[in-house]
């Protein structure tokens, strides 16, 4: 028996764990039938759904630490790794799928405040705005990236340690200097300097990266040192993560400055990872850290960074075979024996066995690897989903929690345990043209007769709108109303507003928009005038004329017309000669 040092923040714990001996003839992989893209996006779908449906706690807008929980929330750097994996699914889907929850996780350490006592966590979490930005262009996270990109250029220190003194601080309270701050703060100047073209962020990278590569590389191994100490001495724990941070880093310097040497330095890191941080299994040699009990702490979260940048490296040259045989294995390992298939929650471990509990940072971790596997693979096939149908798990929550435990829901799942003020979930539409729509939320309120407030573009356009009782939480009913809205971006809000009305439970699956829109208008011999109109079916709807435009009061036209199909028909038997101008609207 043999001990390994796991760093948690501010204490060393030592774990016991077995020597692993590393076969020198590799076990072959393990042979299957062809698997398509399309069975690879499947598993990440099903493994990120699962993760955000653990996960995430609506009342703490946060995401919760342990599954089974036991109240916690995870920490500060294993969000921003958590928040990663959701952005990996956002952009392996083309924004198809979880792209509101961004907005969602921002909302949740935004409460919080972004500042931390460790550099190396804002890195993470600098990274993770960054990657918010790419995907969204609101300038928002980019803004917030680099006010807390200032706060890591502070942990820079020239008086310590050993005879070669400089690199970042690892903590505040300067105990440390550690790869994950140094390759981190490397990582994301060269990814500022990229969007921002200030020269500065990139020759404080530079600074950083020359530093820590030309004094805590092995330059015959190309080991990367964890840690030095005050008094110089270096510790040479082998995680991954430090060998990916570095990869990372090299990539992004060498896409900043057009330096092969940086590329060069990344296929040297990844030669040592692949030689020395990896175990054989059925399915080919996979990123290891350790057991499922001797890979402690926050080592649990090691290898999601590891798989990133040996990706990245790989997208950047896709000769490199190595790398993909391991990127592949690691994939197939992680869904076929680290996955406990009854609650989809994967193993410390990628070689297995399965566990059926854990935490939120292995379990991001092996969703960050299936995701960027399915999208090295091929573009994503689809959700499935009509394009004008909004599923409420994708849109941006406040305060709201995931759920499916009650069948008959589409898409992955619904909105659940919303009953107080300061709860609602915001829907952003964009709409390529001005005009009526009919809005036709789909919901189960099992607990009785509900109300909300609808908001549209801030505004309580319906400030108490009934949900009628379902009978129970797996019947589905649907509740429309129609309005105008203007071409572009549009936000559409249900909303928990006891002051306006707001009551009881409700569990909220979709939005539906249709363009509520005349299609035709015909004059009868008889002078009969018929209207047809784009409608769903189940939807009543009611016409109404008036004589003059504008500033004329609107008359119904009968009664409400309930639609039994995509178009229904309206039929005015007006005499005389006067002009009438005719609408829609849901009563």
């Amino acid at each position: 028996m043999s001990t390994i040092p796991v760093r948690k923040h501010g204490v060393l714990h030592l774990l016991g764990f077995l020597v692993i001996l590393i076969l020198l003839t590799m076990r072959l992989p393990l042979t299957s039938p062809a698997q398509t893209a399309a069975t690879y996006h499947t598993r990440a779908d099903q493994a990120l759904q699962s993760f955000l449906l653990k996960f995430w706690n609506g009342g703490q807008q946060y995401l919760r630490d342990k599954f089974p929980s036991d109240g916690s929330l995870t920490g500060y750097w294993t969000y921003a790794n958590g928040w990663d994996a959701l952005l990996d699914g956002v952009e392996r889907t083309g924004g198809a799928q979880y792209a509101g929850l961004i907005e969602s996780f921002y909302l949740g350490q935004n409460a919080r405040g972004w500042t931390n006592n460790y550099y190396d966590d804002e890195c993470w979490m600098t990274l993770a705005l960054i990657r918010a930005y790419d995907l969204t262009t609101n300038m928002v996270y980019l803004n917030q990236a680099l006010a807390l990109y200032a706060d890591v250029q502070t942990g820079w220190d020239t008086t310590c340690c050993g005879p070669v003194p400089g690199g970042l601080w690892w903590d505040k309270t300067r105990t440390q200097k550690a790869t994950a701050a140094n390759a981190g703060a490397a990582l994301a100047g060269a990814k500022l300097y990229q969007r921002t073209t200030n020269a500065a962020y990139l020759s404080f990278a530079q600074q950083v990266y020359s530093f820590w590569w030309n004094n805590m590389v092995n330059h015959s191994t190309f080991q990367v040192c964890d840690h030095i100490n005050p008094d110089g001495t270096k510790v040479w724990w082998k995680f991954t993560y430090n060998e990916g941070l570095m990869i990372g880093a090299s990539v992004e310097l060498y896409e900043a400055t057009g330096d092969s040497a940086y590329l060069i330095n990344a296929h040297r890191l990844a030669s040592f990872m692949l030689n020395q941080q990896c175990v054989p299994t059925a399915y080919g040699s996979v990123l290891y850290d350790g057991s499922n009990t001797g890979c402690g702490g926050d080592c649990h979260q090691f290898k999601g960074p590891a798989y990133r940048y040996l990706m990245r490296l790989f997208r950047k040259d896709p000769s490199r075979t190595a790398y993909y045989i391991v990127l592949k294995a690691s994939a197939d390992a992680i869904w076929n024996l680290a996955r406990d298939p009854a609650n989809t929650v994967f193993a410390v471990n990628w070689a297995g066995p399965a566990q059926s509990s854990g935490d939120q940072g292995q379990n991001n971790a092996a969703c960050a690897a299936l995701n960027l596997f399915a999208q090295q693979l091929g573009d994503y096939p689809g959700s499935g989903l009509p394009e004008n149908q909004f599923e409420a798990e994708n849109a941006t929550l406040h305060r709201i929690g995931l759920e499916a435990n009650y069948p008959g829901y589409t898409g992955w799942g619904y909105l659940a345990g919303w009953n107080g003020n300061n709860q609602w979930v915001r829907f952003n539409v964009n709409f390529p043209t001005p005009g009526g729509r009919t809005l036709t939320f789909r919901y189960a309120a099992g607990a009785g007769n509900a109300s909300r407030v609808i908001a549209i573009n801030g505004v309580n356009t319906f400030a108490n709108q009934p949900f009628a009782n379902t009978g129970s939480w797996s019947s589905y009913h649907t509740v429309s109303v129609s309005h105008y809205f203007p071409a572009g971006p549009n936000t559409i809000a249900v909303m928990f507003n006891s002051a306006l009305g707001s009551a009881n439970f409700l569990n909220l699956d979709n939005l539906v928009v249709t363009d509520l829109r005349i299609r035709d208008l015909e004059v009868s011999p008889s002078g009969n005038v018929v209207l047809t109109w784009d409608s769903v079916p189940g939807v009543s709807y009611q016409v109404q004329y008036t004589t003059q435009l504008p500033g004329g009061a609107w008359t119904n036209l009968g009664s409400p017309v309930p639609a039994m199909a995509a178009t229904t028909s309206k039929t005015d038997t007006q005499s005389g000669n006067e002009t009438r101008y005719y609408r829609v609207q849901i009563p």
